[in-house]
């Protein structure tokens, strides 16, 4: 399908049951589009679920109608439409894939380059900054109308996925969609204060357990840190806190490629989050290489590894593409 703008808005008027749906751990890019599209529906007189596994993190849930948002129930449900946002392999939605049973239409709308395109409709945008701009896209083009509420999560998904408009995503589109969401009524200073200036102390921490073990390697250019169990403990800090703190790391002038390890609650299984500063060097490469993916500018990737072993795997494989890079 060419085009899936209009006919995703025509199914958008027909049916009438919608299950929304966004990875775990979600991010604010996640969260503001799947509230965007949840409102939108309400709004339409349609009868609409939303469900993720983790719920909404503590500092998204200011959003407009947050509590939209659950976690998915204990038993199967029947849809005339499931629309996944912002999630590039149907696992990432988790539980939910098992609760959902008939459906009519499947929607998959994302940005990620490396996206499976598992459903019916696979609206995918690799070169969108976030997918908030695609479902932006899909309101202004599908004539439908844009609320203040609306406008606000919107804005919340392209500002959290463009590093609040710093990143090299952030596209002349991205910043022409931001000033029709100003014009639609989001007050930027609330909203910036909401994710960016009210983090708990627990998280402030917890980034200094991490700084504490900070490495540089590759002459400088690789830049790592590990977030372990026990730091989680000690800190106080929630899994959602860990949101951002790969940017301290990246932020070192001499860097090229930032890296943080995190030890997640099962036994010998990690999360490594990657993020690159320089266009030759693709970080969803070096992912999909341990079975994750994302961005050129930021993947991610889960493993069951050897928790001693892992580090050095990934540092060497960075190192490889830094040099195959001519860098």
């Amino acid at each position: 399908m060419n085009d899936p703008c209009l006919p995703v808005a025509e199914i958008l008027r027909q049916q009438q049951r919608f299950l929304v749906l966004s990875h775990f751990r979600p991010d604010g890019d996640a969260i503001g589009s799947q509230l965007a599209l949840a409102i939108l529906l309400k709004n339409l007189g349609k009868t609409v679920a939303a469900w993720n596994d983790d719920l909404v993190p503590t500092k998204f849930r200011f959003l407009p109608h947050s509590d939209l948002i659950t976690a998915p129930p204990a038993t199967a449900q029947d849809f005339d439409v499931v629309i996944v946002v912002d999630t590039s392999v149907w696992q990432r939605v988790g539980v939910a894939a098992n609760r959902i049973g008939r459906r009519h239409h499947f929607i998959n709308i994302d940005h990620h380059v490396s996206n499976e395109k598992f459903a019916e409709i696979n609206w995918v945008v690799p070169d969108a900054p976030a997918t908030g701009q695609i479902v932006f896209d899909l309101i202004h083009r599908g004539g439908f109308p844009l609320t203040s509420e609306i406008a606000t999560c919107l804005f919340a998904a392209i500002s959290t996925d463009t590093g609040s408009f710093t990143y090299a995503n952030t596209t002349a589109a991205a910043l022409r969609a931001a000033a029709a969401l100003v014009d639609a009524g989001v007050n930027v200073g609330e909203l910036s204060r909401h994710i960016y200036q009210s983090y708990p102390y627990a998280r402030l921490q917890l980034l200094q357990m991490a700084l504490a073990d900070l490495t540089l390697a590759d002459h400088n250019r690789i830049a790592y840190y590990w977030v372990t169990n026990d730091m989680f403990q000690r800190s106080g800090a929630k899994r959602e806190d860990i949101e951002g703190l790969i940017d301290h790391a990246r932020s070192i002038d001499s860097v090229l490629v930032a890296v943080l390890f995190e030890e997640l609650p099962e036994p010998n299984r990690v999360r490594i989050s990657f993020r690159s500063k320089h266009p030759q060097v693709d970080v969803n490469s070096i992912a999909r290489h341990f079975g994750g993916g994302g961005h050129r500018e930021a993947a991610a990737a889960r493993v069951s590894c050897n928790l001693h072993e892992i580090e050095g795997r990934v540092i060497a494989a960075i190192s490889r593409a830094i040099a195959d890079a001519g860098l």
